[in-house]
């Protein structure tokens, strides 16, 4: 399947990637945002994981009245990490000077992708760079800010290592950052496709934070795929629950994601990348190494209860 191009004055050529499942009551508002950015030229790659609802055949009609539109259906559900990174790493995700994730039930602003572009272009031109913005979430009770609340992470990249605190929606990326991307493909992800992104920018290039920028309206629909609920360890039971957890044989995804990225990307890393990563994915062979890392300025938080649970977590070996 080839993927038309087209030549808008030479404006710069973003492949934006779309997952969707069971969506049809909010992407129509999404598709249209997307195809209406500025100073742009977008193709627009949905892939749909299955859907019941309808939502395959909505984005498929755009796709036929649109040629910078491309639409799938995958012959069964693999999830929304999956859904995501499959389309990275397609024959055709190539050719492009900027990529993007999109979510379903979300709407952009015009300026979104034009933004980003301006902000990566003021970085050297061979550097793979991520950049992103905030995230407004709004639901009944109104707004609140989704990423803007993690400022100060950055300059603590270990922490993506522990936590999510960049949306896949809110990035743009660079092809060179792609490249890098596509080299390796693990078999699977252990983490979600926006922590895999953001790996890659924090510890094989650059990250462009735009905490003072807002491009994309989250609307909270019930059905978000979001981050799993803190647990408090200021108490007993708290304690108890991440214990539970830190010996459940389905938890320490972190570890794993981080293991595979450190093999599969060595020769990219930057050297600061690499002895965090060395680090993370041996922490748990013993109590002094679980002690150093909980004890590290590497990892930051900005409450003092996130900081808590995560240094408990260390010394657990919960990641």
């Amino acid at each position: 399947m080839a993927w038309s191009r087209t030549d808008k004055n030479n404006l710069p050529r973003v492949l934006v990637m779309m997952a969707t499942y069971n969506g049809a009551a909010w992407v129509r508002d999404q598709i249209e945002s997307i195809l209406d950015q500025e100073d742009v030229d977008v193709t627009l790659r949905i892939c749909d994981d299955r859907s019941n609802d309808g939502t395959y055949e909505l984005c498929a009609r755009y796709a036929d009245a649109f040629d910078s539109v491309i639409v799938t259906c995958n012959r069964a559900n693999v999830g929304v990490a999956q859904n995501f990174m499959q389309m990275v790493y397609e024959d055709e995700a190539v050719g492009f000077d900027y990529y993007a994730f999109a979510d379903q039930d979300d709407v952009w602003a015009q300026d979104k992708l034009a933004r980003a572009v301006r902000r990566i272009e003021q970085e050297p031109a061979s550097a793979p760079v991520l950049y992103y913005s905030d995230v407004l979430n709004i639901d009944e009770n109104g707004g609140s800010y989704e990423i803007s609340q993690f400022r100060g992470c950055e300059r603590h990249k270990a922490t993506v290592l522990v936590r999510n605190v960049v949306n896949g929606c809110a990035m743009v990326w660079n092809a060179a950052l792609n490249d890098i991307v596509r080299s390796y493909r693990p078999a699977t992800f252990p983490r979600l496709h926006d922590v895999w992104l953001h790996m890659a920018g924090c510890f094989c290039g650059e990250v462009v934070d735009d905490y003072d920028s807002v491009s994309v309206y989250r609307r909270i629909t019930g059905k978000n795929v979001v981050g799993r609920n803190q647990t408090d360890v200021r108490d007993a039971a708290g304690l108890k629950a991440l214990a539970r957890l830190a010996l459940s044989r389905y938890e320490r995804a972190s570890s794993a994601a981080a293991r595979l990225f450190y093999d599969g990307y060595r020769a990219h890393l930057t050297d600061e990348g690499e002895q965090i990563l060395r680090e993370f994915v041996g922490y748990r062979s013993s109590l002094p190494a679980r002690v150093r890392i909980a004890c590290s300025g590497r990892y930051w938080l900005p409450t003092p209860q996130m900081r808590l649970r995560m240094r408990v977590g260390f010394l657990l070996g919960f990641y």
